[in-house]
């Protein structure tokens, strides 16, 4: 029986080890959340101008269910401004693929390894978008909200084997990356509007070249950073076609599939809107503007790239190779073992 007993409490505090880890993070993200402000709790984290929300409509959006209040608050709200919901997320599969790239094992220095993973494992777009596009400091990088989830994030992966070890669990990765997804994809629309029509130039007419260029520099910007992190840290470059073979399969390549979505997006507006596009009108509407009269082409197109994705990954998971579709760092099921 006193067997029994140590065993069972050596069990209770090995289960406890494990989920300290977890609950801390998520703790520790909390907090850094609700610490410089705290905001209207039907959208955290918003960068923009907030409104007052009446107690009457606050007990409305209530009412709403967990999937509309997802789709209105945190979607078709993150067309104006970031919430924390989906940077938790991001921040998260980007540290978790720098850890990934570097062996499993933590980035050999710290004060390199920070800057990093921020701007070549997580922010590469947007770091690479707007030292193209956007005069002035870069904007991922002015935001508080954005600094203390990405540090924590930070912090939890390359100090945590345990924490670590379960984000790569496999039904754990393939939702990680799908939110990861969800927030690149509308992001990536937000962007390519902005790039389109700069709101920060009056006078400055939408132009399609730089709609183009926009979609290729989101899409190409996170795998050139991560080579040269590799160049610096002397690991062996991959091959290009290993790295992103020639294909125009939207469904198998997750960027083949980002960069037509944008194209999608900035060409149904074009022609499909009453917006005049790229007409050069007086009463032209700017792609930001046109953006926001169509909230439900800006949620489709944001949806489907993470529908796509959860089809390809559990098909890769139980009837392909078992490697993750973002690169060939991440095994899961038929390839873990060789990982």
């Amino acid at each position: 029986a006193e067997h029994s007993f140590g065993v069972l409490q050596t069990s209770v505090l090995m289960v406890k080890a494990r989920v300290l880890p977890v609950a801390l993070l998520v703790l520790a993200v909390l907090v850094a959340v609700w610490l410089p402000g705290r905001p209207n709790f039907a959208f955290i984290g918003t960068t923009g101008n907030s409104t007052e929300v009446s107690i009457d409509d606050a007990e409305e959006e209530q009412a709403w269910g967990p999937l509309n209040w997802f789709h209105n608050e945190v979607i078709i709200a993150s067309h104006k401004t970031y919430p924390v919901l989906l940077a938790i997320g991001f921040c998260g599969y980007g540290n978790v693929m720098l850890r990934k790239e570097c062996g499993d094992k933590p980035y050999p220095n710290w004060l390199f390894g920070y800057p990093i993973c921020f701007m070549a494992y997580t922010y590469a777009g947007a770091t690479a978008s707007d030292i193209m596009f956007v005069p002035g400091s870069l904007r991922a990088m002015s935001s508080n909200m954005v600094f203390y989830t990405f540090t924590v994030w930070y912090i939890a992966i390359q100090s945590s084997e345990t924490i670590y070890r379960f984000c790569l669990r496999k039904h754990v990765l393939i939702f990680l990356t799908t939110w990861w997804l969800c927030d690149a994809t509308r992001a990536s629309l937000c962007f390519l509007e902005r790039s389109v029509s700069p709101p920060w130039v009056a006078t400055q007419k939408a132009v399609i070249s730089r709609g183009v260029w926009q979609c290729f520099i989101w899409c190409a910007a996170g795998p050139m950073f991560r080579i040269l992190d590799r160049v610096i840290r002397g690991e062996p470059l991959p091959k290009l076609e290993a790295l992103q073979p020639q294909s125009f399969n939207v469904f198998k390549f997750p960027l083949v599939c980002m960069f037509w979505n944008m194209m999608f997006y900035m060409v149904y507006l074009w022609k499909f809107t009453d917006c005049q596009l790229f007409s050069g009108e007086e009463s032209s509407k700017t792609m930001v503007e046109c953006g926001v009269e169509h909230p439900e082409l800006y949620a489709a197109c944001t949806y489907i790239p993470c529908f796509l994705h959860i089809g390809r990954a559990y098909y890769a998971l139980y009837f392909g190779s078992g490697k993750a579709v973002f690169g060939d760092a991440f095994c899961m099921g038929a390839c873990a073992s060789r990982s």
